[in-house]
Formats: C-alpha cells, sequence, structure tokens
C-alpha cells in the first residue's frame, strides 16, 4: 500500500512532468508589477483593443499641450473593462509628451478600490502627496485638507488626480467631493484635473445637488469586451503564460466566446483560461475544449452552496428554515417567527428540533459565514429582540433552497 510520503511525491512530480505554464503571473495581474502590466496593457492597445476609448481620452486631454485647461473626466464601466490600467498607461505616455515640451504636468493614482470614509481617503491623498504619515486618530478633516493644499501651494502646473472607484467614499462622501470640486483649486495655483472612475452609472446622482453643479465633467463609458476583444487578449496572455503548442484548437475562441456572452470581464476570462490550464496539468493533457467546460463548471459552483451542502443537517435546516420564513426575498423576520418556521422544517423531516438557545447558537454560525444577517434591537423596558435577514442574490436563494429541500428529502 502507497503511503502519504509517496503519494505525495508522486502527485508533485506528476504536475511537474506535465506542466503547462511557462510563466503563470501573466494569468494573475496581481502577480505582475505595474510597468509589467502596462506592457501587456500596450500589446493589447497595438491590437486595436480599446481603440475608441484611448481616441477619447486622447481628445479630452490634447487642450494640455497647448496651455489649456481641461474640465474633469468621469469614466464609467463594468469590472473587468480594462479602466484603471487604461488611464494609469495614457496618464504615464501623456506626462513624457508633455515633458518633451516643457510643460508641468504631474499625475498621483488614488485608489479607492476598497471601501473607507472620507477621513482615510483624505488621509491617504495627504500621503500621496507627502503632506501627512498615515494616521488614525487625533486630526481633524480641516487638518487634513490645509496639509493637501499646502504640498501643492508651489505647483504651478498641471495636477492630474486620478481617483479609482470614487464611489467607495462611504462616509462624509459629499465632503469629499466638494473639497475636490470647490475648495482645491481654488487654494491651489495648479491646474486641477479629477479623473473619476466607477463602476456605477448612477454615482453622480447620490451627490450633492451644490457639488454637482460645480463638478463640470466629460463622460466615457467603457463598453464590456465582445469575443473579439477577448480573443486578442487571452491569445497575448496565452503567449506569455504557456508552454508553445498546449492549447488545443478553438480554446482561446470558446473562452472568449463564453466570457463575452456572460460578462464582458477580461479578468474572469483569464480567469478561466488559468483555471484551464491547471486541469489541464492534473490531467496530464494540453488545454483542451472538454477541459474548458469542466473548468466552466467548477467556477460556477457557489461557494454558498459547496458550504450548505457538508454543513450539519441542523445547520442545513436553520438555513431552509430562515429561507421558507422569509419567503426567500430580503424581508426581515424576528427570531420567533425564523424558531416556529424551523419547528416546521423539522416536522416535517423527521429531525428532532433543538431548543431557543441551540438555534440561536445557528443562527450565529450562519452569520458568521455571511449565509444571513441579524441585527439586535433595543426594546426598551420589553427587552431586546433580533432581526433576521437574507443577505444574498435572489438566484443563489433559490439555488439553495432547492439543494436543502432535495438533500431532506422534501418535494419541490
Amino acid at each position: 500500500m502507497e503511503n502519504v510520503r509517496s503519494k505525495i511525491v508522486s502527485q508533485i512530480q506528476h504536475m511537474v512532468r506535465h506542466a503547462v505554464v511557462r510563466d503563470r503571473r501573466f494569468l494573475d495581474d496581481e502577480q505582475l508589477i505595474r510597468s509589467e502590466q502596462l506592457e501587456v496593457l500596450e500589446e493589447i492597445f497595438n491590437a486595436n483593443v480599446r481603440d475608441t476609448e484611448i481616441r477619447e481620452l486622447s481628445s479630452h486631454f490634447a487642450p494640455v499641450l497647448r496651455g489649456d485647461h481641461p474640465c474633469h473626466l468621469a469614466v464609467w464601466g463594468k469590472t473587468g473593462t480594462g479602466k484603471t490600467l487604461t488611464c494609469l498607461y495614457f496618464l504615464n505616455l501623456l506626462a513624457e509628451m508633455c515633458k518633451g515640451k516643457d510643460i508641468q504636468i504631474r499625475h498621483e493614482h488614488l485608489d479607492l478600490s476598497t471601501p473607507r470614509p472620507c477621513f482615510r481617503a483624505l488621509n491617504d491623498l495627504a500621503c500621496l502627496l507627502g503632506a501627512s504619515r498615515r494616521v488614525k486618530k487625533g486630526i481633524s478633516l480641516e487638518e487634513l485638507m490645509v496639509r493637501i493644499e499646502a504640498s501643492l501651494a508651489r505647483y504651478k502646473g498641471i495636477f492630474v488626480l486620478f481617483v479609482d472607484e470614487c464611489d467607495h467614499v462611504r462616509r462624509d462622501r459629499d465632503t469629499f467631493m466638494t473639497f475636490l470640486v470647490r475648495r482645491l483649486p481654488q487654494q491651489i495655483p495648479s491646474k486641477l484635473i479629477l479623473v473619476l472612475t466607477s463602476n456605477r452609472l448612477d454615482w453622480p446622482d447620490q451627490l450633492d445637488p451644490r457639488v454637482k453643479s460645480f463638478l463640470k465633467i466629460n463622460e466615457l463609458i467603457f463598453k464590456p469586451y465582445d469575443a473579439v476583444d477577448l480573443q486578442q487578449i487571452l491569445g497575448i496572455r496565452a503567449d506569455k503564460a504557456l508552454l508553445p503548442g498546449i492549447l488545443a484548437a478553438g480554446v482561446i475562441e470558446k473562452i472568449a466566446g463564453l466570457a463575452s456572452r456572460d460578462h464582458g470581464d477580461a479578468r474572469k476570462a483569464v480567469a478561466l483560461l488559468a483555471k484551464s490550464a491547471y486541469l489541464a496539468e492534473k490531467a496530464g493533457t494540453s488545454i483542451t475544449m472538454a477541459l474548458v467546460d469542466q473548468a466552466v463548471s467548477e467556477l460556477d459552483q457557489d461557494r454558498y452552496l459547496s458550504l450548505l451542502r457538508t454543513a450539519p443537517r441542523q445547520l442545513q435546516a436553520a438555513m431552509a428554515a430562515v429561507i421558507h420564513a422569509t419567503n426567500g426575498s430580503d424581508s426581515t423576520v424576528g427570531t420567533g417567527e425564523a424558531y416556529d418556521s424551523y419547528r416546521s422544517f423539522c416536522t416535517r423531516t423527521d429531525l428532532p428540533p433543538l431548543t431557543g438557545r441551540a438555534f440561536g447558537d445557528l443562527l450565529n454560525e450562519l452569520d458568521t459565514y455571511s449565509l444571513i444577517r441579524t441585527r439586535i434591537l433595543s426594546r426598551g423596558r420589553y427587552g431586546r429582540s433580533r432581526q433576521i435577514t437574507l443577505d444574498l442574490p435572489e438566484n443563489v436563494i433559490t439555488r439553495i433552497s432547492e439543494t436543502l429541500d432535495q438533500n431532506a428529502g422534501l418535494p419541490r
């Protein structure tokens, strides 16, 4: 009988012998340094991908080269459409052109890809400008604003501030935008140009009307990639990441077609190629159409379903009870209603019900897994109660409900 050491050695040797990936970094942008990302992007642009958007950016910033001051720019589009890297590539190229014409220009990238309050967003900007170290407390918003203004007090050129995912300022958003749009341009001698990106087209509609009236912007929308664009992108990635001759005929076209049909997201398309390559190494074959189908199936497996399929029966019953009590919607129910639904579910499935206290522990566990959202409400002299809300997409709730009822042997 083969021992565990032999199994490990055998599997590792198998994966090494049947490697299909030459440089895995090109299948995951997070592993590439920024200069490598921009080099790949330039190859993609040279293949006429995002040609329309590049022309629009060029037209917007052309006045800079004749000493004029263009208005602000808003860039909208879904995730994975290349907004961030395209803007960074263009701003780097614009800076080189301005340097050749002795035009002073400076650009900074304020990355708000994770949600944060106004204080932290301004603190990040102050750190970018060398105006402050990162602080957590003990300093006011006004002090941060003054430091930012002081850091730009002597710069008289063009200052392009690229605010990535600008809708992620969750607290005091209007304060943040008022500072950038109204106060900062009046306090510094440089010509400020804001480049704002977001995945949400309705983001400006949520701003204070006074901010919107001052925010003079041109808009540029990045459309999802089509199948032809994705074929170009995947071909360039495959040439850099995979060994020659490892792709079966039609694989790139199939992945591009699937991705363009479902989402038009280049990152997800590259992730599907990476998953297919991993399965090929496990199988010891080239990347075939069948392996692409298998990769699609595995990537589509919902993590919530995977968790619940292997969960204890009582936890499955608690989740089914919450779904039935809320009728599969985002409505809120109390612990009592959920417990009544749980007892009913247990009766129908011949499962011994737990006590109310034990059921509460199951709800805490579901909340920990982010399957439900619970909130404690104080009712004064009448004590406290817990409100339960399903915080999942409707299609996921339906699939979970079907799976749990099937596991319990209930008819649909």
